[in-house]
């Protein structure tokens, strides 16, 4: 299996449905940027951050310089479009590391895709849980129920109808 590379907002879907631990499990190598964890960081994710400390999850290095070039390279190529230096990061080490991409973030999936990337979300990773049997489909129609459900400023964007449909179909076995 490729490397996988995080962005912020998969650690927290996870993290929130108590589910990384069990991403860890499958042994799939998956790293992330210092923009990412500085994110994390900032939202106080203690667990995703402990995951990385742990060095469960690998902060990959990125020189100021290289990074600095690959942000050059891409603005001047694409626009720069309003990712942010989190999403530029994760592109880049994805690009470097021949990698796909993990994330729920519209932009940075379009863009990780024009560049011809394998990208996932967050439905995937549960799906793969589940297939792989460290997930119990009644469990995970249950968390991600729980995570839909979530409003305000704990509220997550995953399309709504490709959860129902996944609800469903784990809650009938």
């Amino acid at each position: 299996m490729k490397v996988a590379i995080k962005d912020a907002n998969v650690f927290i879907d996870l993290e929130s449905m108590g589910l990384l631990d069990l991403w860890l499990q499958l042994g799939i190598t998956t790293l992330t940027s210092s923009f990412v964890v500085m994110e994390l960081e900032d939202g106080g994710h203690e667990n995703a951050l402990a995951c990385i400390r742990a060095k469960q999850v690998v902060e990959a290095e990125i020189s100021g310089e290289e990074m600095a070039g690959a942000f050059s390279d891409f603005r001047d190529n694409h626009g720069g479009n309003g990712l942010s230096e989190s999403d530029l990061s994760v592109i880049y080490l994805a690009i470097r590391e021949d990698a796909m991409v993990l994330s729920g973030d519209r932009l940075l999936r379009a863009t990780a895709e024009a560049q011809h990337l394998e990208v996932h979300g967050t439905l995937w990773i549960m799906d793969r849980l589940v297939g792989e049997g460290v997930l119990q489909p009644m469990v995970a129609a249950d968390r991600l129920e729980a995570l839909i459900r979530r409003t305000g400023s704990e509220q997550r964007y995953l399309p709504r109808p490709e959860c129902v449909m996944r609800i469903s179909r784990w809650r009938r076995g």
